[in-house]
């Protein structure tokens, strides 16, 4: 969004002869006037029909206003111009976070002294704020930007090193448990409950309520810098999935179990334990859940730095240290006995889970744990349903190897867990449709109690929060 607005900017000053500048960083967009053309410049996009009902910040005023009241001789340095965008039904879906910057620098006087020793050329236009691309713009990079037909400086023709330059992939598992042939699968290797986790036959695990369509119209809005989207599934495809979009791979259990034999299984730890295998996956890549989801424009650089390091972000939740195993679930289970390998190999300690956010991981770190731990990993791909005894590999254990490795960093961002059945649920919903304040939320469901859920809250959140269709639907 950010990029199509600058673009429709772009092309109104340039229609009009007047002057600019364009700069680009991490997803943001600036384009620079000169203050001298303020005045002409705030008149044409004003008056323009193609800006009609767009929103600007700036000028004196408090708040955003329509751009077509804005004053042109207002004396603002700096104007934040985006636009409130509606689905067909009426709900937001872009507004304030989906900004591009309009700034007017103001040249120099003649003598002016240089931070960084001696003067500036006359007329160099010096930046309204800090920003990580130009401080000023001497009289020969500005003419040498407007030779060029998109007004941009050479020297971003290069990749920035801090801006990760690698595709990224996205993976996600998937599980229809209303398929009939699915759930006669499962009812054949039914277990006895002897040394499974006490969560591991819950039906909220495999419980669809839609959330996998929006979390990719989610991705889409918000996140379209993906290369290719992965779905593991159990050889379940949904019925809305277009799977002939260049972009989408369904890729089945059998494809990246190491031994076939382990299938079929219904436990995530075993499937996370294989994802690494998928064929032609991006040494880059995000682990989604389905009931993960984008809640603004979000940058690779938020999971990866540039130098290609992954990012773990650590939860607040602490790794409990009593020995009870009857009544925890499986994440808190495979979170301890995670603490108890990173002990046993490094002789130190964790304490902490990993937040329940899109994983990032690089595949080579994956693979290179699989090859230090090989009997775990097939153990855990054995282990058809949540057990005592499981590790979370895409979840927690390869942040904590890599890290350890140093090969993965600590990082953060903004984010939100929503427990369906807390009674906080529908405020924090309603939080979530009201502002773009985070990066990343998700709608976990944590109760299969009877009668829990039966409520349309989640769905119809999800309908109005991410109201547009995704590329990768069908048409309907």
């Amino acid at each position: 969004m950010q990029a199509d607005l600058a673009t429709t900017i772009a092309d109104l000053l340039e229609q009009a002869g007047i002057e600019f500048v364009r700069l680009t960083q991490s997803g943001n967009q600036w384009l620079v006037v000169s203050a001298d053309d303020r005045t002409d410049a705030i008149r044409v996009l004003r008056d323009s029909p193609r800006t009609r009902r767009w929103v600007a910040e700036g000028g004196g005023y408090r708040g955003p206003r329509l751009l077509g009241s804005f004053s042109p001789d207002t004396r603002t340095h700096s104007m934040r111009i985006y636009r409130y965008l509606r689905s067909p039904s009426g709900a937001y879906v872009g507004s304030r976070e989906s900004s591009t910057w309009l700034q007017f620098w103001q040249p120099t006087a003649p003598e002016t002294d240089r931070p960084d020793g001696g003067v500036h050329a006359p007329n160099t236009l010096r930046a309204v704020y800090r920003n990580r691309v130009a401080s000023y713009l001497a009289p020969a990079d500005w003419a040498r930007a407007q030779a060029r037909p998109d007004h941009r400086l050479a020297a971003q023709d290069r990749p920035n090193l801090l801006e990760l330059n690698e595709p990224v992939d996205a993976v996600y598992t998937w599980v229809d448990d209303t398929d009939p042939d699915w759930r006669r699968r499962r009812a054949e290797v039914a277990p006895s409950g002897q040394g499974l986790a006490s969560d591991a036959l819950d039906a909220a695990r495999t419980r669809d309520r839609d959330e996998f369509r929006h979390s990719l119209r989610s991705l889409a809005m918000y996140a379209g810098w993906i290369r290719r989207i992965w779905i593991v599934t159990d050889g379940q495809v949904p019925a809305w999935l277009d799977v002939d979009h260049p972009r989408i791979s369904v890729v089945t259990h059998r494809e990246i179990f190491t031994d076939p034999g382990a299938l079929p299984v219904f436990n995530s730890h075993a499937i996370e334990s294989q994802l690494h295998h998928i064929p032609g996956l991006a040494e880059h890549f995000l682990y989604l859940n389905d009931d993960f989801f984008f809640g603004r424009p979000v940058r690779p650089e938020l999971f990866f730095h540039g130098n290609g390091l992954p990012k773990m972000m650590t939860s607040t939740v602490a790794i409990d240290l009593d020995l009870d195993t009857e009544t925890r679930n499986g994440a808190m289970l495979a979170a301890r006995q995670g603490r108890a390998w990173i002990e046993r190999t490094y002789n130190r300690t964790i304490t902490h889970r990993v937040q329940h956010v899109p994983h990032a991981h690089r595949k080579s770190v994956v693979s290179e744990l699989e090859s230090l731990m090989p009997d775990d990993f097939n153990r855990i791909a054995h282990s058809r349903f949540r057990h005592r005894d499981d590790l979370s590999i895409a979840s927690e254990l390869a942040h904590y190897y890599g890290y350890a490795t140093q090969r993965t960093v600590t990082g953060g961002l903004r984010y939100q867990y929503v427990d369906a059945q807390s009674s906080l649920a529908s405020e924090q919903m309603h939080a979530l449709l009201t502002e773009r304040v985070v990066d990343c939320f998700c709608i976990n469901d944590v109760d299969a109690s009877p009668g829990s859920c039966q409520d349309d809250r989640v769905p119809r959140f999800l309908a109005e929060r991410f109201p547009l269709a995704s590329p990768f639907e069908l048409a309907s």
